[in-house]
């Protein structure tokens, strides 16, 4: 399977789609884009240090860094455009929603996840805050149309949720935001828990996401079966002490250029629907789902 994956990646980058630039076999040149937030500013319980219970402070470190990307590549939006509200799709307990909504008070921000208990907290956090240009909801991302919303963004929401919000902001044609996750657990039964609370919310089925998403990685020979081959690599978070983050390593050099070709395959699906668009890494120390993918329309 490697070897079949390890191919059909060497096709795929041979064409240099978006964000893959090719030196000696590897893909360079995606840039880290953070912005420097005065955390210690913030208002109450906001700062993901110092609200992260589970994981200490390394975790909380890296959701910083996560957290300053965004406000990095939303600030670049909000110089672009004219933007009102912001959405933050699988919000969580707030951590990306209430940062951005303490640095640009003048926009409406709102949280959408669909786990009450992340809700509640995350109201809990508003509350502490004193915050008043956010709000939260439980609710599902492909049935959130009646929200008004002039930038999408998901920090990490799992599987084809990514793909939901990049649907959603194309139909609507506005820019949009993301962090990919855990791609490959878009297999079947493959994210039990999420597809529990999801059931509990609607009956209805879920839209079919089409992979791979571009007519670029389909043309180098990946179909659905070996593109969820791709995808499963893509989630290797590591084992017998390797650093599943480091290229260089035998072991991650394969997972790392899966989940760069993933990636850029969801970039190509968006140029195809007349986007410009761009892929970015987040700072070190920020995990193994670095990569940011920002979509602008084109007018």
């Amino acid at each position: 399977m490697r070897d079949e994956i390890g191919g059909l990646l060497d096709a795929f980058e041979a064409l240099e789609p978006l964000g893959m630039r090719m030196e000696d076999g590897w893909r360079v040149g995606a840039d880290e884009k953070v912005a420097l937030v005065d955390w210690p500013s913030l208002p109450p319980g906001v700062d993901p240090l110092g609200t992260n219970k589970k994981g200490g402070e390394a975790r909380g470190r890296r959701k910083r860094n996560q957290v300053a990307t965004f406000v990095a590549h939303l600030r670049d939006v909000i110089e672009a455009f004219d933007v009102n509200a912001v959405v933050d799709y699988g919000c969580g307990t707030g951590n990306t929603v209430l940062t951005l909504a303490s640095l640009f008070p003048d926009i409406r921000f709102t949280g959408v996840d669909l786990n009450e208990m992340s809700i509640r907290i995350l109201n809990e956090r508003i509350v502490a805050s004193g915050l008043n240009n956010v709000t939260a909801r439980v609710g599902l991302i492909e049935e959130c149309e009646d929200l008004y919303v002039d930038v999408a963004l998901a920090l990490h929401v799992c599987g084809e949720a990514t793909d939901f919000v990049m649907n959603q902001a194309i139909e609507k044609r506005i820019p949009f935001i993301v962090a990919p996750c855990c791609v490959g657990k878009v297999q079947e039964g493959g994210m039990r828990s999420l597809n529990r609370m999801r059931n509990d919310l609607i009956q209805l089925e879920k839209p079919t996401i089409e992979r791979p998403r571009s007519k670029l990685m389909r043309a180098t020979g990946f179909d659905f079966n070996s593109y969820m081959s791709a995808a499963t690599l893509a989630d290797w978070s590591g084992h017998q002490g390797v650093d599943p983050s480091n290229p260089d390593k035998p072991l991650a050099a394969l997972p790392r250029r899966a989940k760069s070709a993933i990636e850029a395959d969801r970039g190509e699906f968006a140029r195809q629907q007349s986007y410009r668009v761009s892929l970015h890494k987040m700072p070190a120390q920020s995990g193994i789902r670095d990569d940011v993918i920002v979509g602008i329309p084109h007018p």
